[in-house]
């Protein structure tokens, strides 16, 4: 029978590790912090194309539509953050791997507070555009850093919920930036847009702060054969306890490095396509993949309801309302995490999903449709409740696999590819939306989730067949299980025969 967890967790219970083990949870959040900010920044333009000020500072006259910003520019600038991301993941885990995760993270932080004095100075749409671009590279850095930087300072035991928290981070920065946009909507002059672009160096300046206190990643210190600084690390990450033995965790760490050499983990991006490496890669990849086709409107709620039919307040209510809710929704998601496998939890997710998005894209084939409000309500309403569903699992659920899936000696490039990936099929989204969605362009408004609902029945298909269980798998069984090519669906019940296999991990 495979033993499970680390030693800590052999001796103690799950509630006695999270307070031994407070302090990693602690270094943890706080570097994730910089998701919020992340989360904010990409908001903050979803929201402004819907902003009375921005529109007419920026935007075109359309006739029985009044000012909006042009398809064309929304679609330049939601491609900005994401083809930025797309560079900064993939070029991060260079500076990651040679000078640690604290070092990267300071540089990243600097750049965010330089180039939003380029935002906040804007005077053209232009302008404005290509700081989305500059700022998108950064923001693809805090993606890997924070992922990866949660994943290796954490115990088994807290593993999931704090790596389900860079979710939480998500919507939080979401939230705090419909609230903050909601507050500026009847107000016309420049500073109804510039103050909240003002409102990013917040974070910055709180982070660099505090970050000299932080412990680097034992992980990488190990790697860079590093093992006194390790060890202070992991002294650092734990409260003093007699039944905390930090040598032989770091043991067993380096037990684990040692096992992925001898299986013939690299480290360079073309070992993420090799051997078992491969299907952690798609796993990685498809579950960021789901989450940009699952038809959540997150990035562009407001602007969608508007065009449903809400007025310009209304919409920004119904906005923070459903950032609300998904604020609740990953704070309940965990139950799941605790009672659940995240395989079982992430199909029933996905499944409510495409219930959700097929009942909102058929009630606009509704013969009154156009001139009874009551259906743009009542689809409101049912886009709020996907939100809460897939915030309570698809949403939290994705960071935690694809945090726990990785070998450890290529966790940050495979979370960078997987960042990547997430970018361009974002990307597409960005691109597609705004052309369905604006009155210059389609037009179609919340048809749009047939063509969401339709991909996620395949994405339903693929998560039956493909997505494992990694719960309560510690990160040496997850490298046996990869390499036996265990099937999906036994990775939960499948039994390690040979105790030798197994040295209890971290």
């Amino acid at each position: 029978m495979a033993k499970r967890g680390t030693a800590t967790e052999h001796k103690i219970g799950n509630w006695e590790a999270m307070k031994i083990c407070r302090r990693g949870a602690f270094w943890s959040m706080f570097i994730s912090l910089s998701i919020i900010m992340r989360a904010y920044d990409i908001e903050i333009m979803g929201n402004f194309y819907a902003l009375p000020a921005f529109q007419q500072r920026f935007g075109i006259f359309y006739k029985g539509h009044g000012y909006q910003i042009p398809a064309a520019w929304q679609v330049a600038m939601s491609m900005g953050s994401l083809v930025g991301q797309i560079i900064g993941a993939f070029i991060v885990s260079y500076p990651m791997e040679i000078y640690g995760r604290k070092k990267t993270f300071a540089v990243c932080l600097i750049l965010t507070a330089i180039l939003t004095f380029m935002q906040f100075f804007a005077s053209t749409i232009g302008v404005l555009t290509a700081s989305q671009y500059l700022s998108g590279v950064v923001w693809g850095g805090y993606c890997v850093i924070a992922t990866t930087y949660a994943s290796e300072v954490l115990p088994l035991s807290l593993r999931g919920f704090l790596t389900g928290y860079i979710n939480l981070c998500y919507v939080m920065g979401q939230f705090i930036q419909t609230g903050v946009t909601r507050a500026f909507i009847n107000r016309f002059d420049q500073w109804a847009y510039r103050i909240p672009f003002a409102l990013q160096w917040i974070w910055p300046a709180v982070l660099l702060c505090g970050l000299p206190f932080a412990p680097e990643s034992p992980w990488w210190l190990i790697r860079q054969n590093k093992l006194e600084s390790a060890e202070q690390a992991l002294e650092r990450l734990s409260e003093p306890d007699e039944r905390i033995n930090t040598r032989e965790t770091l043991a067993m760490m380096v037990q684990t490095d040692i096992l992925e050499h001898e299986i013939e983990v690299g480290t360079t991006y073309a070992d993420c396509w090799k051997g078992d490496n491969r299907r952690r890669m798609e796993i990685c990849i498809l579950l960021f993949v789901i989450q940009n086709f699952s038809g959540n409107p997150v990035g562009f709620a407001t602007y969608l309801f508007e065009q449903v039919g809400l007025s310009g307040e209304h919409a920004f209510d119904v906005g923070v309302g459903l950032n609300g809710m998904g604020f609740v929704g990953t704070l309940c998601s965990a139950i799941p995490l605790i009672y659940f496998g995240r395989r079982s939890c992430y199909i029933f997710g996905l499944s409510t999903v495409v219930t959700i998005l097929f009942i909102v894209a058929f009630i606009c084939l509704a013969k009154d449709y156009s001139t009874n409000q009551n259906y743009a309500w009542a689809q409101a309403t049912l886009l709020i409740a996907l939100q809460f569903i897939w915030q309570m699992t698809l949403g939290p659920l994705t960071y935690v696999v694809v945090c726990e899936t990785p070998s450890t000696k290529l966790r940050s490039k495979t979370i960078a590819l997987a960042t990547v990936i997430d970018a361009i099929t974002g990307l597409a989204t960005s691109v597609v939306g705004p052309y369905l969605l604006n009155p210059g362009a389609a037009n179609a408004g919340a048809k749009i989730e047939f063509l969401y609902g339709g991909i996620s029945v395949f994405s339903l298909i693929w998560c039956i067949f493909r997505l494992p269980e990694t719960k309560g798998r510690t990160y040496e069984e997850l490298d046996i299980l990869f390499e036996r090519k265990a099937p999906a669906r036994k990775f939960k019940a499948y039994v390690i025969e040979d105790a030798d296999d197994i040295v209890p991990g971290v």
